[in-house]
């Protein structure tokens, strides 16, 4: 029996790093545009980017375009990047970077969320939000159908997981019940196989699964308290206190938000003439690629097919014109930042360096210097900031 996959939260919230950002910035800005808005609004082609037939995003690598010290090959960045000012000693007001109350508490509730627990379910039958464990098992026409068998299976009634019906059937049973769950798969579903690999269909047809309610259970948020820290973050996080996982938030809110306001006000006080040709091709490139590697995971001949199939552009020219302006902005900050690198005689250090250093294999030694030098430049950013 297929069902979704569910995503699994993160135990501790990650909050946006130095490092993560720098990292960001050096790859494509892959998460714009995750959908068209419809096809028949979508721009033909960037005016700016042009055509993706332009770019040969087949062949693109991490490190092309760079230099070994992780800079723009052939450019001077303060030939096309004027710095404000006071660029060295960014003015920041305290109340912008100190975390609030409720920054502080969403964190909170995201860490319980992510750490739910399962109770217990005694004396009543299964009700709609409950966590069914089941053993199922399930034919077609009388013969058995691969997917269609499982043992001890965790379903949240009322969540979907499963197609319309079977959840629903479920409600009202007491756990030790065997019973009968009779579905119709919908018009579509994919085939199946039986035992000996004989193509089953399941499109349109009516499957009965045998069903046995194991337990029941219903997920319930964790009470914050020191024990409960200490069990479950003090070996792995060094957090062993409610007041240590509130100091944490906040010192990782803070430095997220000194971050995040560092850069905004570089970004938006500096000037850029214009974009050098190689650093443009190299975010276009990096776009492109990513989502043709998705294209090939998928089993999709051409990029195009994936981006209509898959994500609702007509084609790499429609995806070009809808993230046009994230690209540009993209390449604006890479070249902010080796400005500030080339104006501060900036250069990665020896930690810098080795905390990307496993990129090297993959994506070469250019691309494992642009993360540390970005490393570089925020550090210095952030050390320089007047926050009064």
């Amino acid at each position: 029996m297929t069902h979704q996959n569910q995503e699994v939260l993160p135990l501790l919230k990650q909050l946006r790093s130095a490092a993560a950002l720098a990292a960001a910035l050096a790859l494509a800005v892959t998460a714009a545009g995750c959908g068209a808005s419809s096809s028949s609004s979508q721009a033909t082609s960037s005016e700016v980017l042009g055509p993706a037939a332009n770019y040969d995003y087949q062949n693109f690598t991490y490190s092309q375009g760079l230099t070994g010290d992780g800079h723009w090959e052939g450019v001077r960045a303060l030939d096309y990047v004027t710095l404000p000012e006071d660029y060295a000693a960014i003015p920041l007001k305290q109340a912008d970077i100190e975390p609030s109350e409720e920054e502080i508490q969403t964190q909170w509730d995201n860490l319980l969320e992510s750490n739910r627990i399962q109770q217990p379910v005694t004396g009543r039958a299964a009700e709609d939000g409950d966590i069914a464990n089941i053993d199922y098992s399930g034919t077609v026409d009388g013969v058995v159908f691969t997917g269609g068998t499982a043992e001890g299976y965790d379903l949240t009634l009322g969540s979907g997981t499963f197609i319309s019906g079977f959840e629903e059937q479920i409600v009202g049973h007491n756990v030790g019940d065997s019973f009968d769950v009779t579905v119709t798969f919908p018009d579509g579903y994919g085939d199946s196989t039986d035992e000996d690999g004989n193509v089953v269909t399941l499109s349109g047809k009516e499957a009965v699964f045998h069903v046995t309610l194991n337990s029941l259970a219903v997920s319930v948020l964790p009470e914050a308290t020191d024990a409960w820290v200490e069990e479950n973050f003090g070996a792995s996080n060094d957090l062993h206190t409610v007041a240590d996982v509130d100091q944490y938030f906040h010192d990782s809110l803070y430095s997220s938000n000194l971050t995040n306001a560092v850069v905004d006000y570089l970004t938006e006080n500096s000037t850029v003439s214009s974009i050098p040709e190689v650093v443009l091709n190299y975010q276009v490139c990096s776009q492109l690629s990513y989502y043709n590697s998705y294209a090939a995971m998928f089993g999709y001949e051409t990029l195009d097919e994936f981006l209509a199939g898959f994500m609702g552009y007509d084609n790499a020219d429609a995806l070009l014109a809808d993230t046009e302006q994230d690209v540009l902005n993209s390449c604006n900050q890479l070249l902010i930042f080796q400005a500030v690198a080339e104006s501060l005689d900036l250069a990665p250090t020896e930690a810098e360096l080795e905390t990307y250093a496993g990129y090297a294999e993959s994506m070469g030694e250019g691309y494992v210097h642009l993360l540390a030098l970005q490393d570089s430049v925020l550090s210095a950013l952030r050390d320089g900031a007047v926050v009064s």
